[in-house]
């Protein structure tokens, strides 16, 4: 076979710029986009037309110069040379090991490593060196970002006055280390990533979650956050949507606690060390900046030659935001004012918990001051790129990726993750040398930068979105895996649902061997038809976002989690971004025999050997059309009678949804009647099969957020870790319903009824015609 040209996959160049630092304010605006949203439309048909026949072409040809290859040397089905070896699936599985897996994670979690550390740096390379023995092509890429750090020597907390001016309370600097690995020098202290530098005192009102709909029953209540400093607990939505909801309502400051009912609803003898849940002491580290990718270089990679932009340019959090433990939230809670909080805002401190503004009684005159320190700078953060070549359609990708990157030591995330990924390398690696090829190409990626925002992914995607666009079949992430022991947890597109039920089928669960993972999935998650296991749709979060929201790359985010029905409100596990997640913390609480990330290497695998070796791609068109009539089906109920006032019909998006039905049914009897001897065919159905998820790609974006292009599936606009089926209607609808019968979005209402509505007509047809 000819040399995969692997240049654009696996190089790229970076550059340095001056440090640059922005308090520029974030906005979310619907708009009416009018003509420029029609040529964009235009514009961007032509590109995923473009895109789909130089795809059906590449593919083409490739099979049918390896047929002809094959023919011409007297071979017959295959090349030969090389002649790739029988594997099945089983021999893979039958060489992975939980003892290296766990050998992984203890050497990844040695030291903190954030982004652009040394620590980060050096585990990059070790990664590309024990990649490279396994037999892959891998390459170091580094891009050129903005990341956030506390500044040295100065504070990040919050302080008490009392009415003539003297400090009665503190925030802690650092948390405080409950077991002996913990200890170390480098550990980032408590701080909120991309929070601006400054300093704010004055009044304290408590917003429990910092949901939108939090501040407006505050407003419906008349309690005023404008001026105040408002103080919110983790949970529910990503902790930038707190931020971002506090400044509209014209907060001064923010602090996030992590509340013992959301991480710790347990005695005190069961928190760690004791057990696993987080010490009162335990803090979340976390960025707060919103969307994906290098804020000073949107849709382009940060590299050399691309323009950045300045601090005026940019939408960066404003106002001062600092995470704080349980134990200090109580300091200030405890002593507020105002009327009682609702039932349902009460939390597990042992207190009343109130509203303010202020404090109550003999504190009335006590002041809360926010004081934040932190730089924004230009770093170099680091992917690591392996290739291991495909023997029929090397042109064809299926990825892999997990982030490297920890806020402290990443015992969970993302290490476990990484140290899944690293013996999948190295099973897939024994097998091709000896001899076996997989039918298409399997590329691991280890990430750079996550968690300030999916940084080393999104510039990665950018950097290579017309390739992704052409060559990709699929996008697996694994984050944070090892969530629990209680049930494998998938959120995928829909055209991934049946691969990875297959996939899971062929692993035991590791609780109980009598089972499959999919049966014990079955049983802990299953549908609404108790048919198969539920699968949502994909928000954001991690590094799934860019593949699919940019890219239209069928993605799946696969875990394993606790029982989420007894801990319902538990967001995460407890000590997520915390420096209790350790390898200490992993061994002694979470899978001490490492049986259960042996199960997500398994299934991982299984998931990316099926893609890369099933003739046909074990996709369903089908599901797609189900969870496209259950979003109609959604929007119909729940806005329905809004739309018929304004006298806004649906009806056309229930007849694009019925075209798509049919598209999905053309498709799936093609599937069904193929003779897999025939390379044409072969190519005709997998050819649409990859180019159908990118049909619903909008290069404008949505409403208010332009790096979001799903048409289909996106993050909630107030919530960024769930997901919103037909996104931009969805926007727009809860905008105009919200604002009245009388405002201008409904305008933006009709726009993205009709983008929705196009958008599932092309892939319709896309998915039926035979030219």
């Amino acid at each position: 076979m000819d040399k995969l040209d692997t240049s654009n996959l696996i190089d790229a160049k970076m550059e340095l710029h001056p440090e640059e630092e922005s308090l520029a304010q974030p906005m979310i605006i619907l708009k009416n986009k009018g003509e420029n949203r029609c040529n964009v439309i235009r514009i961007t048909a032509v590109v995923v037309i473009i895109g789909v026949v130089a795809a059906a072409f590449i593919g083409g040809y490739m099979i049918r110069k390896t047929v002809f290859k094959c023919k011409k040397e007297g071979s017959g089905d295959v090349p030969s040379s090389p002649a790739p070896s029988q594997v099945r699936l089983q021999d893979i599985l039958a060489e992975m090991s939980a003892d290296q897996i766990e050998g992984n994670l203890r050497n990844l979690t040695l030291h903190p490593h954030h982004a652009s550390s040394k620590r980060n740096t050096e585990l990059a390379e070790w990664i590309k060196e024990r990649w490279e023995s396994y037999g892959f092509e891998v390459k170091l890429l580094q891009y050129n970002v903005l990341l956030s750090f506390p500044v040295e020597g100065k504070i990040n907390g919050a302080k008490l006055y009392d009415g003539s001016g003297t400090v009665r309370f503190q925030t802690a600097e650092k948390e405080k280390v409950m077991e002996e690995s913990e200890n170390s020098s480098n550990a980032l202290p408590p701080f909120s990533g991309y929070s601006p530098t400054g300093k704010e005192k004055g009044d304290l009102v408590y917003v429990n979650y910092g949901r939108r709909e939090d501040f407006k029953l505050l407003q419906s209540m008349n309690v005023n956050c404008s001026g105040k400093i408002v103080i919110a607990r983790y949970g529910r939505v990503f902790r930038g949507d707190k931020v971002t909801n506090a400044q509209k309502c014209g907060a001064k400051a923010i602090l996030i606690y992590n509340d013992p009912h959301d991480f710790a609803p347990v005695s005190d003898e069961d928190l760690f060390p004791h057990g696993w849940w987080l010490p009162r002491s335990g803090v979340q580290r976390g960025s707060i900046l919103m969307g994906t990718g290098d804020p000073l270089t949107p849709r382009y990679p940060s590299k050399d030659g691309i323009y950045r932009k300045s601090s005026d340019e940019i939408k960066m959090p404003y106002i001062p935001a600092h995470p704080i433990s349980a134990e200090d939230a109580e300091h200030f809670l405890s002593l507020l004012g105002g009327d009682k909080a609702p039932d349902d805002w009460q939390g597990g401190l042992k207190i009343t918990y109130r509203l303010g503004p202020g404090f109550t009684g003999n504190y009335s005159d006590w002041k809360v001051e926010v004081e934040t320190n932190n730089n924004h700078t230009q770093r170099n953060i680091t992917n690591v790129i392996a290739i291991l070549k495909g023997s029929l359609e090397p042109d064809r990708l299926v990825l892999l990726g997990n982030h490297r990157d920890a806020w402290v030591f990443g015992g969970i995330d993302p290490s476990s993750g990484t140290a899944c990924l690293m013996e999948i390398a190295r099973a897939l690696g024994n097998k091709y040398k000896q001899g076996w090829r997989p039918r298409r190409s399997i590329v691991l990626c280890s990430w750079g930068g996550e968690e300030y925002g999916l940084l080393g992914s999104t510039e990665w995607v950018e950097d290579n979105v017309h390739l992704l666009y052409q060559r990709a079949v699929a996008y697996l992430n694994v984050d944070s895996p090892i969530r629990g022991n209680y049930s494998l947890y998938v959120r995928a597109s829909p055209l991934l649902h049946q691969v990875l039920f297959n996939a899971s089928k062929q692993v035991k669960n590791p609780i109980d061997i009598r089972q499959s993972v999919y049966d014990n999935w079955l049983d802990k998650f299953p549908a609404a038809d108790g048919l198969n296991p539920k699968v949502p749709p994909l928000g954001s979060g991690s590094d799934y976002s860019p593949f699919c929201q940019r890219a239209g790359v069928p993605s799946a985010d696969i875990r394993y989690v606790f029982d989420m029905y007894q801990f319902h409100n538990i967001s995460a596990y407890p000590t997520y971004h915390s420096i209790h997640d350790t390898f200490y913390y992993v061994k002694k609480f979470v899978d001490p025999q490492f049986t259960t990330h042996l199960a997500i290497a398994r299934i991982w695998v299984s998931t990316a050997f099926l893609l890369a070796e099933t003739p046909v791609l074990p996709i369903n068109c089908s599901d797609y059309a189900v969870a496209l009539n259950k979003g109609f089906h959604d929007i119909n109920t729940k806005y329905g009678k809004s739309l018929k006032q304004k006298g806004i019909s649906l009806k056309y998006l229930e007849k694009a949804v019925k075209e798509f039905e049919d598209g999905a049914e053309n498709m799936q009897s093609l599937i069904a009647n193929v003779d897999l001897n025939d390379p044409w065919k072969l190519s005709f159905i997998n050819d649409r099969l990859t180019g159908l998820e990118k049909n619903f790609l909008n290069s404008e974006g949505l409403p208010g957020r332009p790096l979001y292009w799903h048409s289909i599936f996106a993050p909630s606009l107030y919530n960024s870790y769930a997901s919103a089926t037909f996104p931009g209607l969805h926007d727009a609808l809860v905008e105009a319903v919200n604002n009245g019968p009388h405002n201008g979005n409904w305008v933006v209402v009709k726009e993205e009824l009709s983008d929705t509505i196009v958008a599932i007509e092309w892939a319709a047809q896309f998915l039926k015609s035979e030219v």
